[in-house]
């Protein structure tokens, strides 16, 4: 059971590291100051989350620490939702992690219901995950 849920996370911590530049990319258009919009950062965050979630995932296959690498896959897929919405602010000298302010923009309208999907699926799965680590550390 752990190995299934391993792969499951595995797959959609992959897709969430994919999703904001190749299968559903964000706002490319410059910003003002000639430099990258708030979304640009927004999904380096989600890449880079997406490939915490999958290292989890792996941790997770090889039985190591097996309920706290559910547990930080599932906190990786949920920082994916919560930075770009400006829940956990992120930013630093110049830029910032956010999403545009126009509703029409790609981040808003493909980018970021396609993100939401994947965390849904990502906690779900991690947390399924984080249970049957410790109902099997019981030796059930």
């Amino acid at each position: 059971m752990r190995r299934l849920f391993s792969a499951l996370t595995a797959l959609l911590g992959a897709a969430l590291a994919l999703s904001p530049f190749v299968l559903f990319p964000v706002c490319t258009a410059a910003a003002a100051g000639g430099g990258h919009m708030k979304c640009w950062y927004s999904g380096l965050f989600i890449t880079a989350m997406g490939v915490v979630v999958i290292a989890a995932a792996l941790c997770a296959w090889r039985g190591r620490l097996v309920a706290p690498a559910f547990a930080v896959a599932a906190a990786a897929a949920l920082l994916c939702w919560l930075v770009p919405n400006g829940v956990v602010p992120i930013s630093g000298d110049g830029w910032r992690a956010g999403l545009c302010g126009d509703a029409s923009h790609a981040c808003n309208a493909v980018t970021m219901p396609a993100v939401g999907k994947l965390v849904a699926g990502t906690v779900i799965v991690g947390v399924l995950g984080l249970i049957a680590g410790f109902l099997r550390r019981d030796g059930r």
